[in-house]
């Protein structure tokens, strides 16, 4: 008895309250216009939520690791710090520029438009005698679309975590990291006027 209670106060009715939130009508309501396109949003919010939160827990060791010569501190505090911003921005521009229609049109029939070319369907479809070639045509853009759809997400992840985490961010966090490191270094040597 005392189970079923402590559960319906710390589990039921948080979750109820949180089911019947307006947050959660508008989640619903962006889920239904477009899931596919709500899911990869989710996905790519949920990595650029965790990567903030890395840069900033990564930041905080720095600056409080005693092991850490201080000359040192502000060099790699400053390339977390890049690393993190850059992916951060990275990962939002890969996915603003991937989610555009014509884009995802574009890479859709790079990487795979030559497997979807009607003619080669077609010929198959005049072998087939229990279905016209209405069916047949409405049956084959409902399965280009949906593998479209699948074909963006994983294009849509694959640009966000893979080439722009591990490839370009990488090549510009360094250079940007020693930036900082002289700007802070700079800041520091400049003589006090109270002095």
């Amino acid at each position: 008895m005392k189970i079923s209670k402590i559960t319906d106060i710390c589990i039921n009715k948080p979750l109820k309250k949180f089911a019947n939130s307006k947050s959660m009508e508008f989640v619903c309501k962006k889920y239904r216009e477009n899931n596919s396109k709500f899911i990869t949003a989710l996905s790519v919010g949920s990595i650029v939520a965790k990567d903030s939160y890395g840069c900033f827990i990564y930041v905080w060791q720095n600056e409080h690791n005693k092991d850490i010569p201080k000359d040192k501190k502000k060099f790699i505090s400053g390339l977390d710090i890049a690393n993190g911003s850059l992916m951060i921005l990275a990962q939002i521009l890969a996915y603003m520029t991937i989610s555009k229609k014509a884009v995802q049109a574009k890479l859709f029939d790079k990487v795979l438009g030559k497997y979807f070319k009607i003619e080669n369907f077609q010929k198959i479809q005049k072998n087939m005698k229990n279905i016209n070639a209405e069916e047949f045509q409405k049956s084959f853009d409902k399965n280009k679309e949906d593998i479209e759809v699948a074909f963006t997400h994983f294009a849509t992840l694959l640009t966000t975590t893979i080439l722009a985490k591990r490839v370009i961010v990488p090549y510009i966090a360094t250079p940007l990291a020693d930036f900082y490191k002289k700007t802070v270094d700079k800041k520091h040597s400049k003589p006090s006027h109270n002095a």
